[in-house]
């Protein structure tokens, strides 16, 4: 491909790189812009699940903290557990005393229960049988062998969590329901009773029984047994997710899955909640063969464009071959016809001035003409790239424009101004004030690029916004401020700049400030013996400027007496003074 492309035509080899310098960038910011947004949409989702993983944990601990505090009511009631302990010892109690016992104590306990919503039942359950059952409170021992939980080797204060309510025959049964069974004892008599505090778990906690097989949640013993909620798939599955942490994402037959869970001590099991991200790839997936197709189409066109703007374009120097080419082949007569104005009709115009010259002096100016012809080549090669570049730029903000999609443009602006004060080849220094926007324009950028927000602070006097320093000499110690300041922090901070003029000493300085964690003495010792050049100095910053080329620039440009300070302390940041000389400005001088 390289041999063919060395031997095709001028006009396909500028379409080509015209192509490539539009589609190259197009896929690096497209595949960033995609990455992004994927990125975001998973951060989204794993915010969602983890607000509802908390939210259950919250609802769960509360429910256990309400049955425990009803339980310890009952338990530290003496009139019902004096009732229970004659009803164990079978001991007669009068009509009388019944009907006050009922009055008082049990419908006092009763509107415990009527009083909180989120309970259910409170039963208190004796060791007699054939006693007179006071609803909805006290039971005999018989309606206790009705629950699922009488069997069950478990010890005093345990839960016991989504079983039916089947107490009575004549009622409907009730699903999903968790219960704090509790033993009321005495030290003299033992056991005399049980006490049941219930809730319905499908209405404190509802997404135990709703969702489908890509979103669920359970509860998991320590085995990894279903204990509570309803399991769509099969538990053998749910047991091989291989997670260890409160949150991860793994593969659940086939489909990425996030998984969250969190212990809850009070019920001494797992809350395992599954959220699917099948949508997330569908979407992604989708998105792809969008943008593939996309470019695709765009290639396609851009290369009929390219391929039709080159033809015009080096229409008249194929003209203009054509008769040096004629001429070459022995028409001595053979003239170059010059239309329009530009480049190319001035190239033919003096091609016509050579062959004119030819006639003369056939072979010293034969060759003084191929010479002219293939610096004018160079040249046109040379002029087109950046301004196709920038024009490219231009495009794709009016493109987002158009669309509305204003930050997209803003940063498409803020790469363009960043792209041509970097290209832009100049001798000498320039003005602090096109530093001072290079430097907006970057942090512009890096914000694209985090969730958290870097703000630029600057505060720089008038008079400093002319004065002369290296070219990119103050956007790598901003880059340093963000990169170990705003960076480590991962959270909204500020850089500050701060202009100060010291007429005195005819200086100023430019003082750059991170809200990063600092450095201790050792490592700014290092680092200042880096700076000097006492030191060697690691890779270079992402512009390929380090801070030690920068004080070696500013010391070749104004002498040793300017430069570059840092200061630092353990969790206060950094900050770097860039030392400057300064100029006054004089009556009608123009910098």
């Amino acid at each position: 491909m390289i041999k063919w492309f060395r031997g095709a035509k001028l006009s396909q080899q500028l379409s080509i790189i015209a192509c490539l310098c539009v589609l190259i960038p197009t896929l690096f910011l497209a595949y960033s812009m995609f990455t992004s947004l994927q990125s975001t949409a998973i951060s989204t989702r794993q915010q969602e699940a983890r607000f509802r993983c908390d939210q259950m944990a919250a609802q769960a601990g509360q429910m256990a903290e309400v049955c425990n505090m009803s339980t310890q009511v009952f338990l530290n009631t003496p009139d019902l557990v004096e009732h229970l302990v004659k009803l164990k010892k079978e001991q007669p109690i009068d009509s009388l005393s019944l009907v006050e016992f009922f009055r008082e104590d049990i419908a006092s306990l009763e509107k415990i229960v009527l009083s909180n919503p989120n309970l259910y039942q409170i039963r208190v359950y004796a060791q007699a049988e054939n006693i007179n059952e006071m609803m909805p409170i006290l039971y005999s021992a018989r309606r206790m062998e009705r629950m699922p939980w009488t069997g069950a080797e478990k010890l005093s204060g345990s839960w016991y969590l989504d079983f039916d309510d089947r107490l009575f025959d004549d009622y409907p049964v009730t699903h999903h329901v968790m219960s704090l069974v509790t033993d009321i004892t005495t030290s003299e008599d033992g056991r005399v009773g049980v006490v049941e505090v219930s809730a319905r778990m499908d209405e404190m906690l509802p997404e135990l029984f709703s969702g489908d097989d890509k979103n669920f949640s359970v509860l998991l013993d320590e085995s990894g047994n279903v204990t509570a909620g309803i399991c769509p798939i099969d538990e053998a599955a749910l047991r091989e997710l291989s997670f260890t942490e409160a949150e991860d994402i793994c593969r659940l037959n086939g489909t990425r899955v996030l998984v969250n869970q969190v212990w809850l001590k009070d019920f001494g099991c797992r809350y395992v909640q599954i959220t699917s991200l099948a949508d997330l790839d569908a979407m992604a997936m989708s998105q792809t063969a969008s943008l593939a197709v996309t470019l695709v189409v765009v290639f396609v066109i851009l290369a009929v464009a390219a391929s039709w703007m080159t033809r015009q374009l080096l229409r008249g120097f194929y003209g203009t071959f054509d008769g040096i080419r004629a001429f070459a082949n022995g028409d001595i007569d053979a003239t170059v016809t010059v239309t329009g104005e530009g480049e190319v009709a001035d190239f033919a115009r003096e091609a016509q001035g050579l062959l004119d010259k030819i006639r003369h002096l056939m072979h010293d100016n034969l060759e003084r003409e191929m010479q002219a012809r293939n610096s004018e080549i160079r040249a046109l090669q040379n002029q087109i790239n950046a301004h196709f570049i920038y024009n490219v730029l231009e495009a794709i903000k009016m493109m987002a424009e158009i669309d509305e999609r204003y930050d997209i443009a803003d940063a498409v602006t803020s790469l363009g101004k960043l792209l041509r004060y970097s290209m832009k080849w100049e001798s000498g220094n320039v003005r602090l004030k096109r530093e001072l926007d290079y430097i907006e324009n970057y942090i512009a950028l890096m914000n694209l690029r985090f969730d958290y927000v870097i703000r630029l602070d600057m505060d720089i006097p008038g008079e400093l916004m002319d004065q002369r320093l290296p070219k990119v000499s103050l956007q790598p110690i901003v880059e340093n401020a963000v990169v170990h300041g705003a960076a480590v922090l991962a959270a909204d901070t500020t850089v500050s700049v701060r202009g100060q003029i010291q007429r005195e000493q005819n200086r100023y300085t430019i003082r750059i400030t991170d809200e990063g964690k600092g450095m201790d003495m050792e490592a700014l010792e290092h680092l200042r013996r880096q700076i000097s050049g006492e030191e060697p100095t690691p890779s270079s910053s992402g512009n390929g400027i380090g801070l030690h080329n920068v004080q070696e620039r500013i010391i070749r440009s104004f002498g040793p007496d300017f430069g570059l300070q840092v200061s630092s302390q353990p969790g206060q940041g950094t900050t770097v003074t860039v030392t400057l000389p300064f100029h006054e400005k004089k009556d009608g001088e123009n910098k």
